[in-house]
């Protein structure tokens, strides 16, 4: 299950701000900081507003109860118990979290506001600093705007079984958000029109327990989008990218992957042949989905930022062990209780894919891997004396 795929789901929530205990912000004040913000912004983006964006103030527990209704509404039930079991058995989760829980706790922790796409609103909670409204309302009505021309929801509902590609699609997304407030602030600064106050605020420290403590898988999801989008829109045109979207975190990781002409690099098309009859009767495929160079980057060593690391600009991302990733799936089949992860994945050179077996870990006994020129397999559950014949079909040409 993947906190990327969350992100745009639960409503583009920004992650900003310190919200410590302050005068509660009103309806009004919320009001006159966004109407406040809007022609800078639209300025920004060379973009206007086709409609008025409502806008309404809401508490924590409001927040709360609509991240996880519009979590479930664009995100089925079966995907949601798939992914996470699917994420266990690859050791990418620990057994005991709750993926959906951990998300929603990081988000309450992180979140000062959201713009969301079903009503076509956006909401800021009461118990933000008031001084950070502009910065919050610059980043989350430039996905209003763009979702008034680019269809927000449409786009994330065809990618809802390639989690890679809405990655890719929320670094987009996010990028393009963080680099118009980014321009905002500047701009306001340059022309004296963000005082003292508001600046500080804005660079106010934010509280990153949780943030931290989440699986780093699942931290790479919630804050690439951010970070790795603002870098992948720092070498080409927002409205460029929008016109043909990149699909996978490849993409994003390495940016001239997208961008370059002669280096372009799309995502291969990976299929499983049907594993029934090596699996036996009983077994019924539960889920299925492509994880990418970002989350295969977890089994293979690639270190995750802390928020320590986003402030220092120390941000490792990737390793040369995820590096030269072509494309891949994997299927979750199930047979009651068991459960089985069958991982097909295949690299640009038999190099490449040599590198990413070679790092694998081999200290889980339900886990075993196989090469064959450049393709890995990988079969993850208690299949048995059934495993050698799942990795053989995995890898076959």
């Amino acid at each position: 299950m993947r906190a990327g795929v969350f992100l745009p789901a639960l409503g583009l929530a920004a992650v900003v701000l310190a919200q410590d205990p302050k005068p509660q912000l009103t309806q009004a004040e919320a009001e006159a900081a966004v109407t406040a913000v809007l022609p800078e912004l639209q300025s920004i983006r060379g973009l206007d507003f086709k409609a008025k964006v409502p806008v309404t103030v809401i508490d924590d527990r409001q927040a709360r109860d609509y991240a996880l209704a519009r979590f479930r509404t664009m995100t089925p039930e079966a995907k949601i118990r798939a992914d996470q079991t699917a994420y266990r058995l690859l050791g990418l989760v620990p057994e005991n979290v709750d993926v959906l829980k951990t998300l929603l706790d990081v988000l309450e922790e992180q979140a000062g506001g959201f713009y969301d796409p079903g009503t076509k609103s956006f909401y800021l909670l009461d118990d933000m600093p008031k001084e950070a409204t502009a910065l919050l309302a610059a980043h989350e009505m430039t996905h209003a705007l763009e979702d008034q021309r680019y269809d927000l929801d449409g786009r994330i509902a065809k990618l809802i079984d390639d989690d890679d590609a809405s990655f890719a699609l929320s670094a987009l997304i996010e990028g393009s958000a963080t680099k118009a407030a980014a321009a905002y602030v500047a701009n306001g600064i340059a022309a004296g029109t963000l005082d003292q106050d508001q600046v500080g605020a804005m660079g106010e420290s934010v509280p990153t327990e949780r943030l931290n403590a989440m699986p780093a898988v699942m931290r790479r999801q919630l804050l690439g989008p951010y970070v790795l989008g603002l870098a992948f829109l720092g070498r080409g045109d927002v409205d460029a990218a929008w016109a043909h979207p990149p699909r996978s975190s490849e993409q994003i990781l390495h940016p001239e992957k997208y961008w370059d002409p002669l280096l372009g690099d799309e995502p291969k098309r990976v299929a499983i042949p049907d594993p029934s009859k090596r699996l036996g009767s009983g077994w019924t495929r539960a889920g299925s989905g492509v994880l990418g160079e970002l989350t295969l980057g977890s089994l293979v060593g690639a270190a995750t930022p802390t928020a320590s690391d986003l402030a220092s600009g120390r941000v490792p991302w990737t390793n040369a062990a995820a590096s030269g990733w072509g494309g891949d799936r994997f299927e979750l089949w199930t047979n009651g209780d068991a459960a089985v992860v069958l991982l097909a994945t295949v690299w640009d050179t038999a190099k490449d894919a040599a590198e990413f077996a070679a790092a694998l870990r081999r200290d889980r006994a339900e886990f075993a891997s196989r090469r064959a020129g450049a393709k890995v397999g990988i079969v993850a559950g208690p299949v048995g004396d059934r495993r050698d014949a799942l990795l053989t079909l995995l890898v076959r040409p």
